[in-house]
């Protein structure tokens, strides 16, 4: 019943992204939170400020190649598992109900998401949320139709609730996954 396959719209991020996006805060908190507690020492000087900052600078190299190497390795799994290598995910699906049937019944829809609710509906579209789980802060989904005689073509499109997320380890291809699913099997 699939009109396309899941399909990712932006590419994984590189190691060296992962690695920047977590080792940079990691090695700033880090070193304002010893400076803070007392820094090098009132004997230490100046000098006891740069060895605190190649120290800080260090911890986050060292924190950001663990966090590359861990957070990568659990998308690339994710991306093996529903064949979307992003975080957005797409899926086109051909429903044997008019458009308007699949909008009204949109509520079942955010039922089947973990956390899921409904938050907005209008001539052409539905708008859900899910919520928080262990692999996400949430998740936007969008269930649009168009009408095509009594059937309709609906898009399914997911994307993390926080922008610059660089991991999902697959939820949102999920989402699209099990809505794409439930639109196939509507009567």
């Amino acid at each position: 019943m699939s009109e396309g396959d899941v399909a990712g719209t932006t590419r994984p991020p590189s190691r060296l992204q992962l690695g920047l996006a977590t080792g940079v805060p990691f090695g700033l908190f880090w070193g304002v939170l010893v400076a803070l507690q007392g820094g090098p020492g009132e004997t230490a000087g100046p000098a006891g400020y740069g060895i605190l900052a190649v120290a800080s600078i260090l911890a986050g190299v060292l924190f950001g190649l663990v966090m590359a190497l861990v957070l990568g390795h659990l998308q690339d799994r994710a991306a093996r598992r529903t064949g979307v290598a992003g975080v957005l995910a797409r899926r086109d699906v051909r429903a044997a109900v008019s458009a308007a049937e699949v909008l009204a019944r949109a509520g079942e829809a955010a039922a089947l998401l973990p956390g899921g609710r409904l938050t907005a509906v209008d001539a052409d579209r539905a708008l859900l949320r899910t919520g928080v789980t262990w692999r996400s802060w949430g998740e936007r989904v969008e269930i649009e139709v168009r009408p095509q005689g009594p059937a309709a073509l609906v898009a399914l499109r997911s994307r993390p609730l926080v922008p610059f997320t660089l991991v999902d380890q697959g939820r949102n291809a999920e989402n699209v996954a099990v809505l794409a699913d439930w639109v196939a099997g509507l009567p």
